[in-house]
Order: C-alpha cells, then structure tokens, then sequence
C-alpha cells in the first residue's frame, strides 16, 4: 500500500507530497489539472512502462519518492530479502532524474538497478488504464488467471511435475539411442582396451618411464664415442709389439757387457696394464651395446603407449583411467538396449499420470470457468451491462507443463452479436467496466496490491457512474484503490478525496493538491455536478450523493 509520494520539479509540480489511505482514493480536478501525471509519476517512480515523464521549467534534477506500507505484503518482504535489502518498516523508493532522462533508483537509500525496481513495482502496484495492454486483454494470462480463480495451482503442480519427468525421461532415452548408434565403435573399443591390456602396465614403470627414456637417450650420445674408440683400437698389434719389446730386451739381458737397468719389467707391467684397459673398454662397449637394446625397447613401449593415448586425447599418468572409461563405455553400449527398455516403461507409466493429471485439471478448468463466466455476469448487472454475456472458451492445445488447454476469454456485448476476445471491445467505457467487473472476480487476497484506475468512468455517467464507484469502494476493501475520476456518482464514494488543481500566478503556474475533509469533499462533489458556479441546489445533490454512497437516509 503507498502511504505518501512525494514529487518535485515534474511538469508543473515544483514541490508536492500526497498522502494516500487504505481504502478508495480518489483524485478530482478541472481537465489538465495534472490528476493523471500524479499517476503517471507513481508509475514511473515504479519502473512500470509506457509511463513518462518531463522535467519541469528550468529544472535541471527531479525527484520521486515513494513510501510504501510492506510489513503486511509477504511478497515484498520476501523479494527485497532475496535481493539483500532491509525488509522492517515502511518501503522507500526514490529516483533522481536529470537532463536527457538520465535516472537513478534507490531501495531504502540504497542503489538499486531500474530493472529491480520494475520487479518490486509488479509487486505493489496494478495500473489499469482504459487501452493498457493489461494481463486480462492479453490472451496469454487467460489460463493463468483461471487457475488462480479456481485455486488449481497443486494441480497445475502436479502437472507441471509430471511434463518434466516426462521430457527427462524422453532426452534419457534419446542419449541412449545415441550411444546405441555407436555400437559400430564396440570394435574399436575392445581393440582399445586389448591394447592397454597387452602393456601389462604398472604404475611404478609410468611413473619412471619417461624419466628413464631420457636418462638411456644422454648415455645413447656418449655410447657412439666408446664404440668408435673400441673399433680404433688394435689389441693385438699393440700387444704383439709390446710381447716383441720385451724379448729383445730379455736377449739382450743375458749378454755379460750390457747393462742391467733394462725396462723388462716396465714393460711387462705396461702390457698388463694395457690389457685391463682393453678389458675396461670391452666391458663399456658391451654395456653401451646393452644400453642400446634397452633405449630401443624403451622407445618402442613408449610410442605404443603415446599412440593409445593420443587416439583418445589423454596424457599417460591418465591411461589407468581411460581403460576403466573405456571398460564402463563399452559395457553400457552392451547395456544400451535394456536401459532403453526400462526408459521406455518408465516414460509410458509417468506418461499415464500425466495424461491423468492433465484431464482431471481440463475437467476442473471447465468447472470454474463456468463459475467464473456466472460471476462475472453478475459482477456487470450493477455496471449497466445487464444483456452482455460472458463466457470462458477452452480449446484443446499442444501439451506442455500447463496442461492441453488455451483459455480464452471472451463476450458478447449485444444479443446477437457474436461471442468475441475481450480486446476486441470497442467502447472504452465497456472496457472500462468488464476490468472492473474482472478485477472483483479475480482479485488476490494475499497480493495486497495498489490498484489504479485512470478515468475508468469515462465515457458514462449516472446510475452506471455510480455502480461503477460502488464496485470500486468493494474492491477497495480488499485492496488499496487509487482512482482518477470526473464523475461526481464515484467521488461520492471515496474515503480519501484528493483534489488536484493548477494555480495561476504572474510568474508561475504550479498544479497544487489538497486532501479535502468532509465538508469540502461535498462541495467538490457539487462542482462536479454543476460547474464552477456551485449552487446550494448543487451542495444538496452533492450531500446527499455522499450520504447515499455512505449508507445514510
């Protein structure tokens, strides 16, 4: 419920605050008093669209506030502590407004984007303007709105729980058949798992693996250089010159002038020295040989290893793990068929519920639709629409999780005529008065919102001006009700009468609002009726206008 707004700097508002109450509201004044873009300025502070707004003369900033009673809205007490805001006490809504329009949204003082604003707006304020394209005119809430009449939310529940199963069900069995296409790559995935198998691979070995093929590839690089020096070396040349060496000299050593300090036993230990090392370089070529063999057979195992896993995108520490994959991929392909089986079972048992769910919710619609075509009928006998019909059409419609149905409602203004969408109504004043009539049938306890009429009484007047004020003052009970009127049969009933008015000055023209008490509530209500001149004939029509919408003889 909106308690105050305040305005400034908006057309020719410079500086307004209005005080709102619970119950029916009601704005007067002289054509281009500025009833209507007090509205227009509510809605915009809301965030509601095709609602605009002008800055006033000379002014370069604007501002719109709003206070609103929340505590009793669960809705919005709920939103604003989903979306992290203060939810005790009263709710403010402020928007500054600058040159080109440029806005800025506030939630309790707190900066807020002008989408979360439109959001919360949906929660406080219903607009129903004359031609807006409202939820009753567009066909698409007629189903929505007839749920809500009839309280089939748990069977639409119910519904929408089974549609779901259903389409899970059903994209379920579709991968499965996916995989079952696959079935042509069983070959390859056994061939796959009989290539891991074959490795007899053990996690020591992948771990060392790589780290041991590097090691053998930098002794590969030295290898070369042994065997090139082994293959130079000539053993038994060198041997046989040494052996040769040490005979001459062991000649000459048995002759009596020669001296004895001869290299015989240098020579000796040479050969044997010789020897070992020919034997060191015989050990290093058959190791290098032996290194070889191991690089190559290492090598080989790595690539064999390499081709598994880039044929599946896979490094090797993951190897282990794609012979598991592949195992569970190849299993659930042989698998496939009876998984489709059970998919297929389960889909036509959540698919007989469904249809069950979806019948038992059509037959329900019927049901309240023809309550709600009854009610609605009478709701416009008072509105002076006693030959209009109005009637609920349920067609069938694709299945999906609101059941099969489009609701569509319609009327037939005149006998005769033909049954046609509300929309199509020409009159603006029937219009007006099916909204209203719709609004008493639909109206939602629990949503506490602040209804506004903008001159819903336009174009009639009299006996059916005055049931349309006393509907209003009903809706009113229910739900805060601000209207914008010209005719004296609705002010007649307001609790909360507003007048607004333009006061001319030599430098100035400002729109001016006055909540009026009872005595100049009347005397409003007399200009109403008879212009500007209000005479005392005037003032006890007026007086006894609000004594008959009050009840009082």
């Amino acid at each position: 419920m909106i308690k105050k707004l305040f305005v400034q700097n908006i057309f020719l508002i410079e500086n307004l605050e209005l005080e709102f109450t619970p119950g029916l509201n009601v704005l007067t004044g002289e054509t281009g008093a500025g009833k209507s873009i007090l509205l227009d300025c509510l809605g915009y502070l809301l965030g509601k669209k095709n609602t605009r707004i002008e800055l006033g003369n000379r002014a370069e900033t604007a501002t719109l506030i709003g206070e609103f009673q929340s505590e009793k809205n669960g809705l919005i007490s709920q939103f604003l502590s989903e979306k992290g805001f203060p939810k005790d006490g009263n709710l403010i809504l402020r928007q500054s407004i600058g040159t080109s329009s440029k806005r800025r949204a506030f939630i309790n003082d707190l900066p807020c984007s002008l989408e979360l604003v439109r959001d919360l707006g949906n929660l406080i304020l219903d607009l129903n303007g004359q031609f807006e394209e409202q939820g009753l005119l567009n066909v698409k809430t007629h189903r929505g709105l007839l749920d809500t009449y009839g309280n089939l939310q748990r069977n639409l529940k119910n519904v929408d729980k089974y549609w779901t199963e259903l389409n899970k069900l059903k994209k379920l069995r579709d991968t499965e058949y996916k995989r079952k296409d696959l079935v042509e790559n069983t070959d390859y995935l056994e061939k796959s798992i009989h290539q891991i198998n074959e490795l007899r691979l053990d996690e020591s070995e992948l771990e060392s693996i790589e780290s041991r093929r590097e090691e053998l590839k930098k002794a590969s690089r030295s290898n070369a250089g042994i065997m090139d020096t082994f293959q130079a070396l000539n053993r038994e040349l060198v041997e046989e010159s040494i052996v040769n060496a040490i005979k001459s000299l062991e000649r000459l050593e048995k002759k009596v002038d020669v001296d004895n300090h001869l290299p015989i036993e240098k020579f000796y230990t040479a050969l044997e020295k010789f020897s070992q090392a020919c034997e060191n370089l015989d050990q290093l070529r058959e190791n290098s040989v032996n290194s070889e063999k191991q690089l190559v057979e290492i090598e080989d195992r790595y690539h064999s290893i390499k081709r598994i896993c880039r044929a599946h995108n896979v490094e090797i520490d993951q190897i282990f793990n794609l012979h598991c994959s592949l195992q569970e991929e190849l299993k659930n392909i042989r698998e496939v068929d009876e998984k489709i089986k059970d998919i297929e079972k389960e889909i036509l048992l959540i698919s007989d519920r469904y249809q069950k769910e979806t019948a038992f919710l059509s037959s329900e619609r019927y049901k309240f639709a023809s309550k709600l075509d009854k009610k609605i009928e009478k709701e416009l006998k008072p509105l002076k629409l006693e030959l209009a019909k109005f009637k609920t059409e349920i067609l069938r419609d694709q299945e999906s999780k609101f059941g099969c149905d489009h609701v569509c409602f319609t009327t037939e203004i005149n006998p005769g005529s033909g049954f046609k969408p509300l929309n199509k109504i020409a009159s603006g004043g029937e219009l007006s008065r099916f909204l209203l009539a719709a609004k008493l049938c639909f109206f939602d306890q629990d949503s506490k919102k602040t209804q506004i009429f903008d001159e819903i009484d336009r174009g009639v007047g009299g006996a059916t001006a005055s049931a349309i004020g006393k509907r209003l003052l009903e809706l009113s009970k229910h739900e805060q009700v601000l209207v914008v009127t010209h005719s004296p049969q609705v002010a007649a009933y307001s609790d909360n009468h507003l007048k607004v008015e333009k006061v001319n000055s030599d430098k100035s023209t400002v729109t001016k609002v006055t909540t009026l008490n009872e005595q100049n509530t009347v005397r409003e209500i007399a200009r109403m009726l008879s212009g500007e001149l209000v005479t005392t004939e005037a003032l006890a029509a007026a007086a006894k206008l609000r004594n008959t919408s009050r009840g009082i003889s």
